[in-house]
């Protein structure tokens, strides 16, 4: 099936000229082909050099999702937004959650940042998480995606890359006040979805204000050819606010809050029977609530001194709180849970032009505290139990970091370090009497190589590191598949080199790249088996480094503009791994199969766009011994699949947009690898915006 997709996407390459074609009621066109700036092909990105940049003209492999792209997505949840971009798979264990896999990782593998701020906590998974879904969609203007470790700048976790998303700002021009804003409604059939959303921009060149409050009712899931899938159900209600201060071109002072409420999510993969289970886990499990609180303030500088040319700084803090309800499907018993993360991050960045080159360097320090609790109740008496992590226990880390990029001829090379500190305290003597110190350099070397003003050469070789964090080294409870965690504190860190190589395009109309890379990850942390089972027959595990694990990849992407505003797109992304775990070898854990998506997309006239794709995925039967073991994994292998879409735009008016469709039309049942559900059936899609 790799071969196939792999000619398809061979064929659109050779053939981007079909694009000149005409209908046969079409006289034909003479007229030279609007040019398309550097910008639309290869969209600014900020995050692979913290410098704003081409993603042509960087170094790294970069998958951009700007607004035009959002408009066109579902958009219930952010992972959603990133579903069928290059490099990036999204796993989904319940409706109310979903992760990127990036390059054959994720969780706290990838780093997770909101405009530049880290998301990721102390007790983040190294596995399938909740917490990256806490982000409302709707006020997101861009989402860069780094494929391929992303230390040097952004400090441990960034393994397989980095996703930065970018929120929106308002911008006005003249002094006179002003106030715009945005009405949406969209109903989705599969999933029984209802959201709703405002925001209202207010403002002027010097002080301007974001309001965004958004809404979401999610009801049950119908797959593919009619099942329901039960405990699918969940609210989100989330609100946001940022006001900009910018007295001159020099200076900007930036504030802004996030909130997003979860009130009860439920697990579903705990509440159905999976692969190789004749019953559920539980009776009920809820997460209840989740939630993420995020306040941040940020001053740019670019009055340019002897030590820099622009300055950043950030001061931010987040809350996250997951809490949980779970009761057994033959116990009385019902458990408790309140844990939460308080995150501050204080950080500052700045660049300095060196002659011809480019000199970026920082700092950066964040503290995180968890607190945990725990009750089980029965017969109307309620204990307290051990919590799920050590309560109070504190996750600490600074760093300093430098980035020098430098122009010779037609190459541009970069290279860069940074030095880390983490100091872990898991508030138990019972557990570590000493704490725990670690610390670590990485560093990168990258190359581009100019070919002419559209086609680029490139190449970089990086080593990321992650520090075990405390949900690795200190976790004690409960996990899916009849597990029960305990505390390990001899967890080493684990890193991996990764080695790029690549080309890009982007002119006379068309924009493509095409990367290799190849990853060795050192000290990998997963959860094993110890061979030991509790009294209520649980299988005992806790976070071990297994080995060594080899990951390789092809990343592919195809944009062909054509005349009239047509728009040919194809992404192909294959992913290969393999790990040796005691002297044996096997395939790593949750690689996803190839997979990746075709499409067209047609403006009918003035008013009308047709966007019509093919969303497609290959089988995956190599399967490690813990994909095996995992009920969400079909023992025998994820089918592939092809899923088609099709959705008609109408600009109704200057402020009204009205889209409708059909996704997954001809009503496939499948499922996306290791995913704990099956993906919605044939969907009925509406959607209304309106501009004021």
């Amino acid at each position: 099936m790799l071969k196939y997709f792999t000619g398809i996407y061979c064929l659109l390459l050779m053939g981007s000229s079909l694009g000149q074609q005409i209908s046969p009621n079409q006289e034909p066109d003479t007229t030279e082909e609007p040019a398309q700036t550097e910008q639309q092909l290869a969209p600014i990105q900020v995050t692979a050099s913290r410098l704003a940049t081409t993603t042509n003209d960087s170094v790294r492999a970069v998958t951009v999702v700007n607004r035009a792209d959002i408009q066109n997505k579902p958009n219930a949840l952010l992972p959603d937004l990133l579903r069928n971009e290059t490099g990036v798979y999204i796993q989904q264990t319940t409706p109310g959650q979903g992760i990127p896999i990036i390059r054959g990782l994720k969780g706290s593998q990838n780093l997770h940042l909101v405009d530049g701020m880290r998301v990721n906590t102390a007790f983040f998974r190294n596995a399938p998480n909740q917490y990256f879904a806490l982000i409302d969609s709707f006020m997101i203007d861009q989402i860069d995606v780094v494929r391929g470790p992303g230390s040097v700048l952004y400090g441990g976790d960034a393994l397989g890359g980095v996703v930065n998303v970018i929120t929106h700002s308002p911008v006005f021009v003249g002094s006179q006040w002003q106030t715009t804003g945005q009405l949406a409604g969209i109903y989705n059939s599969a999933d029984e979805q209802w959201l709703s959303h405002v925001n209202v921009d207010s403002g002027n060149e010097t002080l301007a204000t974001t309001l965004g409050l958004s809404y979401q009712d999610i009801g049950q899931r119908t797959t593919g050819s009619g099942e329901t899938i039960p405990f699918t159900a969940y609210t989100a209600r989330s609100a946001n606010n940022k006001w900009v201060y910018q007295p001159n071109d020099e200076h900007r002072l930036l504030f802004d809050v996030q909130y997003l409420r979860q009130p009860a999510t439920p697990r579903v993969d705990d509440l159905v029977a999976g692969f190789g289970q004749t019953e559920p886990d539980s009776r009920v499990f809820l997460f209840t609530p989740n939630e993420r609180y995020f306040a941040h303030i940020n001053y740019q500088s670019s009055q340019a001194t002897a030590w820099y040319d622009n300055a950043d700084w950030h001061l931010a803090w987040q809350k996250i709180v997951d809490g949980r309800l779970k009761q057994g499907l033959n116990s009385t018993t019902i458990t408790t849970e309140q844990n939460a993360s308080e995150l501050w991050g204080w950080q500052m960045d700045f660049d300095k032009s060196l002659g011809v080159g480019q000199w970026v360097y920082g700092f950066e320090t964040y503290q995180d505290t968890i607190s945990s609790a725990k009750q089980q109740s029965q017969n109307g008496s309620t204990v307290h139990k051990d919590p799920r992590f050590p309560d109070q226990s504190v996750m600490r880390h600074w760093a300093v970091y430098t980035d020098y990029h430098h122009p010779i001829g037609q190459h541009q090379l970069s290279i860069g370090a940074r030095y880390s500190d983490y100091d872990i305290d898991l508030n138990s003597p019972e557990i570590s009497e000493d704490g725990l110190r670690l610390s670590d350099v990485t560093w990168q070397l990258g190359w581009l190589y100019q070919l002419n003003d559209a086609d680029r050469l490139f190449a970089n070789l990086s080593r990321g590191f992650r520090p075990p964090n405390i949900f690795d080294l200190g976790q004690v409870g409960d996990r899916p598949n009849n597990r029960f965690n305990v505390v390990n504190v001899d967890v080493k860190p684990e890193s991996v080199h990764t080695l790029d190589i690549g080309y890009k395009h982007a002119g006379n109309g068309w924009q493509a790249e095409t990367v290799l890379f190849v990853s060795d990850y050192k000290d990998v942390i997963a959860s094993s088996l110890t061979g030991e089972t509790t009294d209520s027959g649980r299988e005992i595990v806790q976070s071990q480094n297994i080995g060594e694990v080899q990951i390789w990849g092809l990343e592919a992407q195809y944009n062909r503009y054509l005349n009239h505003g047509g728009h040919l797109y194809a992404h192909l992304t294959y992913t290969y791994g393999k790990q040796r775990e005691a002297g044996e070898h096997e395939p790593a854990d949750r690689i996803p199969p190839a997979f990746g998506v075709i499409g067209y997309h047609w403006p009918i006239s003035q008013t009308l766009t047709w966007r019509q794709q093919a969303r497609y995925a290959s089988h995956q039967n190599r399967l490690s011994a813990r994909d095996v073991r995992d009920a969400r994994i079909n023992p025998l292998g994820t089918g592939g699949f092809v899923v088609y879409d099709s959705h008609l735009t109408w600009q109704a008016g200057i402020q009204t947009t009205m889209r409708v469709g059909i996704e997954n039309l001809f009503d496939k049942k499948y499922r996306e690898h290791a995913s704990g559900l099956d993906a919605a059936g044939r969907n009925y899609h509406v959607s209304i915006f309106y501009e004021f």
